[in-house]
């Protein structure tokens, strides 16, 4: 019955008359008196433009979207701020299970270096950044999750929404549109000439531009690059301590000590893992029978200790230290980190083949080669831009690419093609390429593109005579007096309707059921009035002033109501019910960590993070 549910929470919580997951928007405040160029700081935390581009993926951005990012940006800064105001970090043990849980990085159930350190070079990320990265996820999910699934919501709550979300209205409509009184709406010259005189900035075409442009692109310059595989293999020897970070596979019996343990608790737990050392040193084979007993670690316990497999610098330090000196089948001293005191096993080690790593060679490869010719061609692309700067032929013939053209474009509407943004805009419209007719200088268009472009068609701004516009003034003015008019007798007919008059003499339309969950094509305005309207006594009447104009208004002959709900569709519901609330305990939560902490614009505007 609520299979719905999950595609239409905001109309849920209109219903609901909830209070939405919301946030005060970021408003420029007084700078502060430095030469620090960032953005905003939140608390102690300074958000600067690359941290922006870096969300943006650098992809090219209005202000509303870089404002949202910001928004976001700030409210995790603010969620951070407060969690470690309150002491929480993140474990290496913690990092170690996250990481070797997704499942990018797994081969057959198991953790895999190799796939881990692909993933990290077609990144161009380092072990540290990424993991710093996953820290702080780590961090946000645990502010955040306090909050998710805590509420209880009432079974009446769940009861009455339910009966709302599913009960259903017969209804027949009747659609008063502006041009149903096209006649009433003047149209003569001297209406069109007042109209056209009141929005001349309306009629006015823009300066215009058609252009020729090229593209260099670093993509496509890898596409290009071929590698063999003795080039490969030859990489992989040359490189193998680097390619082949040899992972090792150990299992552990944990005797657990919290950190403000006693010194005399923490000599009998290490009285305790002497004794188990002796008894696993006495009968190997034991090992994991002995640590799904004893074990105190629950994520390795149950699998007789088993970690799997992990790389150098995942363990906290002590921990890694003995399992890389270790050979095979070697069980350790009894060792003591943050967590307690470990009795360890190895049990493999583990490097990766050159199968296994060709795939990141060879993009390593292409990436490198690409790099170098690209970097070449870009040094080639502004010599010959220049030197023959009245065509793009020279650049055809040189680089083999190809011309494109563009539609009309003006200096601040975007283009359908997002190399052509505003920085190969703005060089368009310089006297140089618009006046001189020369081509552009290569522009960095974003995501490793290099765009020269030349005028190939120019359009001066323009005012449209009225001769040119008066057919689409007259639409407009159809459209705007013939809504209001429409307006004025859907609510004239609506009051007699509902006193009880002129209710057959009405062309209405065919009957459809609707309920809340299925609208069978009625606009979501119409649905909520439909749904407003009284139905103690039928046939009832509803209106509802559509956004083109139309006026709409239905004669309510039944209403159905709702089936009874299934356990799992109160469950649903339920759930649904207390996520919302959570989100509105989540937005009051972040206001008050706005007045908590801090938050100050900086020197630059968020304007120039584009």
């Amino acid at each position: 019955m609520f299979e719905f549910v999950q595609n239409n929470k905001v109309f849920i919580q209109v219903v609901l008359g909830a209070v939405a997951l919301t946030f005060v928007g970021f408003g420029v405040g007084s700078y502060e008196a430095m030469d620090d160029p960032y953005i905003v700081k939140v608390g102690d935390t300074k958000i600067y433009k690359r941290d922006l581009d870096r969300v943006l993926e650098g992809q090219p951005s209005d202000p509303a979207t870089r404002q949202a990012a910001l928004e976001n940006l700030i409210r995790q800064e603010l969620l951070l701020a407060d969690a470690r105001a309150n002491g929480a970090t993140v474990t290496p043990e913690q990092l170690r299970k996250v990481i070797g849980s997704v499942p990018a990085f797994q081969e057959n159930g198991q953790f895999n270096q190799a796939r881990y350190s692909a993933f990290l070079q077609e990144r161009h990320l380092s072990a540290e950044a990424f993991e710093a990265q996953i820290s702080r996820d780590i961090l946000l999910q645990s502010q955040l999750t306090s909050l998710a699934g805590s509420e209880f919501v009432a079974n009446a709550v769940v009861t009455r929404v339910a009966a709302l979300l599913g009960e259903a209205r017969e209804v027949q409509p009747l659609v008063l549109k502006p041009a149903d009184f096209a006649a009433e709406v003047k149209t003569d010259p001297a209406a069109i000439k007042a109209y056209y005189d009141a929005n001349a900035k309306r009629f006015s075409k823009p300066e215009m531009v058609k252009l020729d442009y090229v593209v260099l692109s670093q993509d496509a310059v890898a596409q290009g690059i071929k590698i063999s595989d003795e080039e490969a293999q030859q990489y992989y020897e040359k490189h193998k301590a680097e390619l082949s970070n040899e992972q090792r596979r150990a299992s552990h019996i944990l005797l657990a000590v919290s950190k403000d343990a006693k010194p005399d608790q923490r000599a009998k737990v290490k009285a305790e893992a002497d004794a188990l050392l002796k008894e696993v040193r006495a009968n190997p084979a034991k090992f994991a029978e002995i640590a799904k007993q004893k074990s105190q670690d629950p994520g390795s316990a149950a699998n007789g200790g088993d970690l799997g497999f992990f790389d150098r610098g995942m363990m906290v330090k002590p921990f890694d230290d003995v399992v890389f000196r270790m050979k095979p089948g070697q069980i350790s001293e009894v060792v003591q980190t943050e967590y307690g005191y470990h009795i360890i096993r190895l049990d493999e080690i583990k490097a990766p083949d050159f199968a296994a790593v060709k795939a990141a060679v060879v993009e390593k490869l292409k990436n490198q080669k690409a790099g170098a010719q690209f970097r070449a061609q870009v040094e080639k692309l502004n010599e010959i831009a220049y030197q023959q700067g009245d065509s793009l032929k020279g650049i055809v013939d040189a680089l083999k690419l190809e011309v494109k053209r563009s539609d009309w474009l003006s200096r601040n509407a975007p283009a359908a093609d997002p190399l052509l943004n505003a920085k190969v805009l703005e060089a368009a419209f310089s006297d140089d390429v618009l006046k001189k007719k020369h081509n552009s200088e290569p522009v960095d268009a974003g995501n490793g593109a290099m765009v020269v472009a030349r005028i190939a068609e120019h359009q001066p701004s323009r005012q449209q005579p009225l001769t040119e516009v008066s057919e689409q003034i007259k639409s407009e003015l159809v459209a705007r007096d013939g809504a209001k008019l429409a307006e004025k007798k859907g609510q004239s007919l609506l009051l007699e309707l509902k006193a009880g008059k002129g209710l057959e003499a009405q062309s209405w339309g065919a009957a459809k059921t609707v309920s809340r969950r299925n609208a069978d094509g009625l606009p979501s305005g119409d649905v909520r009035a439909v749904f407003a309207a009284s139905a103690n006594k039928l046939p009832a009447f509803a209106g509802s002033k559509r956004d083109n104009g139309e006026y709409a208004i239905y004669r309510i002959e039944k209403v159905i109501a709702a089936p009874a709900a299934s356990d799992a569709d109160r469950a649903q519901l339920g759930g649904l019910l207390g996520e919302m609330s959570a989100n509105s305990q989540l937005a009051s939560y972040l206001e008050a960590l706005r007045q908590k902490y801090k938050v100050v614009s900086g020197k630059q505007s968020i304007n120039d993070a584009q």
